[in-house]
C-alpha cells in the first residue's frame, strides 16, 4: 500500500482519483488549500504526490519550490491539460518526473502510478544499497593492513587491481586471475588477469563446473591442483586458446556474506617447490577479506548506476543528462571545443500505448533506446530525458557532426518496425531537433530550450525530419 496526494481544486475530480485509487489499497490524501498542502508535505510520508499543473504553478502557492524543499525524493505526477502551451511544458520538464493529460481513463491513471511508485521503490533501495554500502566500509576499517588496503576505494576497478597486486606480492607465479561469477549466465568471466597472456583471456566465459575455477565454483571449496596432466578437473581450452601453458594451479572461491561471487586463481608456483597448504591458507585468509571488499564495490557501483540510470530504458537518466551537459560546456569553454545537443521526440508514440497498451508502449521505448544506445559511443552521452523524448550530448562535435548522427538516428528509428520479438509491429519515426555551443546558447537551459524548438518545429511542419536550431 502506498501513501499519495493529489492535489486539484476540481474537486469531483480528484474524488474520483482518491476512489479508484482506494479501490487498489492506497491511502490517498486529498487536498487544495494551500497552508493544509504545506502541512502536509511536511508532516506526511509519501510515496508519489499529484498535483494539477495550475495549483502547482501558481507563485502564490510555490508548490513546487516546497514539493522540492520537503519531498525531494518523492516522485512527482503533474495532471496537465491537453490544451497547455509548449512552453509551459518547457518549463515543467525541467526537475519533473512525469505528467499525465486530462482527461485520463481509469488504465493511464494506474500505470501513471505505477511507473511513480517503481520508481519510488528504486530510490528507496539506491539509499538502502548507499547506506548498506557505507556501513560495511566502516566496518571494514577496522580489518588489518590487508583489508584496509583493499578500502581504500570502493571504485569496482581500482579495488580489482589493489586485489590483484595484493595476490601477486602474497604469492610468486607466472598468471594470475580473478573470475566473477555472472549470476545470470552461471558462467565465470575473467575480470582481472595478470602474467602471460593475461590479456588475452580478459572477458574470456567458463561454464560453473568446468576448469579447476569452474570446480571451485560449483562445491565452493579450495583447490591445489599439483600437475594439470593427471587432474581430470583441469580445462585446456583456454591454454589452446592463448598459448600458454598451466602446469599447477591454486584457486579459492571468493564468498561474500554466504554468496559466491567469483574465484580467485593462480597459475604454475615460480620456484621449485608447488603449491602447498601453507599457500593455500594464505589465499583463504586473503580472499576472505577481498570477497567483502569486492563485494562492497560491487554494490557502491551498482548505487551508483541505479542514482543516474532510467529505469525503463537503461540508458542515463534527465538529472545525469542535465549534470553531464553543464560540465560539457564548461569543459568546452575552458578549452575553446564545441558541444552540440540533440533533442528527440518520437512521433505517434501515443498511437503505439492506444492499439497496443502502455505495458507494450513501455517496451517500444526500451527498443528506440537501444537503437540509439548502439549509435551513440563515448565520450557521447544519451539519456531518456521524460515520456517518449530523448537527449544526446556530443562533447566536442559540431553542427555537421551532430546533423549526421541525428540522421543515423532518425533512420535507426524510422526504417525497422519495433515489436517484433512480441509477435506485433508497429513503425515509429522521430523529429530531432539541434542545438550547439556557442552558437546557440551557453547554458543547460539555453541548449535544451534551442533544441526542443528546433524538435518542435519539425513536429509542426510534419514530423519525422532534423532541424538545427535558428
Amino acid at each position: 500500500m502506498a501513501t499519495i496526494l493529489v492535489a486539484d481544486e476540481d474537486r469531483l475530480f480528484a474524488l474520483t482519483i482518491v476512489h479508484v485509487l482506494s479501490k487498489y489499497g492506497h491511502q490517498v490524501i486529498s487536498s487544495s488549500k494551500g497552508p493544509q498542502l504545506a502541512a502536509i508535505l511536511r508532516d506526511q510520508a509519501l510515496d508519489l504526490i499529484m498535483v494539477d499543473v495550475v495549483l502547482a504553478g501558481r507563485s502564490s502557492l510555490q508548490l513546487l519550490k516546497k514539493i522540492r524543499e520537503l519531498k525531494p525524493d518523492v516522485p512527482l505526477v503533474l495532471f496537465v491539460a491537453r490544451t497547455i502551451s509548449k512552453e509551459v511544458r518547457e518549463q515543467l520538464r525541467q526537475g519533473v518526473y512525469d505528467y499525465i493529460n486530462k482527461p485520463f481513463g481509469h488504465d493511464e491513471l494506474l500505470m501513471t502510478v505505477e511507473r511513480g511508485l517503481e520508481r519510488r521503490r528504486l530510490t528507496i533501495e539506491n539509499q538502502r544499497l548507499l547506506a548498506d554500502s557505507q556501513q560495511r566500509v566502516r566496518e571494514l576499517s577496522a580489518f588489518n593492513t590487508i583489508a584496509r588496503t583493499l578500502n581504500s576505494t570502493l571504485r569496482f576497478r581500482e579495488v580489482m587491481d589493489a586485489v590483484m597486486d595484493r595476490v601477486r606480492d602474497l604469492i610468486k607465479a607466472e598468471a594470475w586471475s580473478i573470475l566473477m561469477l555472472d549470476e545470470k549466465t552461471e558462467e565465470l568471466v575473467f575480470e582481472v588477469a595478470a602474467g602471460e597472456q593475461g590479456e588475452q583471456v580478459r572477458k574470456m566465459r567458463i561454464p560453473v563446473g568446468q576448469g579447476v575455477a569452474g570446480w571451485v565454483a560449483q562445491t565452493r571449496q579450495p583447490a591445489i591442483v599439483a600437475d594439470t596432466a593427471s587432474d581430470r578437473r583441469f580445462f585446456r581450452g583456454i591454454d589452446e586458446k592463448t598459448g600458454f601453458r598451466t602446469t599447477s594451479i591454486m584457486a579459492a572461491p571468493l564468498i561474500s556474506r554466504g554468496r559466491l561471487i567469483g574465484v580467485v586463481e593462480i597459475i604454475n608456483k615460480v620456484g621449485d617447490a608447488p603449491f602447498d597448504a601453507k599457500d593455500l591458507a594464505l589465499l583463504q585468509t586473503f580472499t576472505d577479506h577481498a570477497a567483502i571488499s569486492i563485494e562492497n564495490a560491487r554494490l557502491y557501483e551498482r548505487a551508483r548506476r541505479l542514482s543516474v540510470t532510467d529505469d525503463l530504458t537503461g540508458l542515463y537518466n534527465s538529472r545525469y543528462c542535465d549534470q553531464f551537459l553543464k560540465q560539457a560546456l564548461e569543459q568546452g569553454a575552458k578549452e575553446g571545443r564545441p558541444v552540440s545537443l540533440l533533442f528527440i521526440d518520437l512521433d505517434h508514440m501515443k498511437d503505439v500505448d492506444d492499439t497496443y497498451g502502455h505495458l507494450m508502449g513501455g517496451e517500444t521505448l526500451k527498443e528506440v533506446a537501444d537503437r540509439i544506445a548502439a549509435l551513440v559511443r563515448p565520450p557521447d552521452m544519451a539519456s531518456r530525458y521524460g515520456g517518449d523524448e530523448y537527449v544526446i550530448v556530443l562533447p566536442g562535435k559540431e553542427g555537421a557532426a551532430a546533423l549526421e548522427l541525428a540522421e543515423r538516428i532518425r533512420g535507426a528509428i524510422g526504417t525497422k518496425p519495433f515489436l517484433g520479438s512480441h509477435g506485433l509491429s508497429c513503425r515509429l519515426t522521430a523529429s530531432i531537433g539541434i542545438a550547439s555551443f556557442p552558437r546557440h546558447g551557453r547554458t543547460t537551459d539555453e541548449l535544451l530550450s534551442r533544441a526542443d524548438k528546433a524538435m518542435y518545429r519539425v513536429k509542426d511542419s510534419g514530423k519525422n525530419r532534423v532541424q538545427a536550431a535558428e
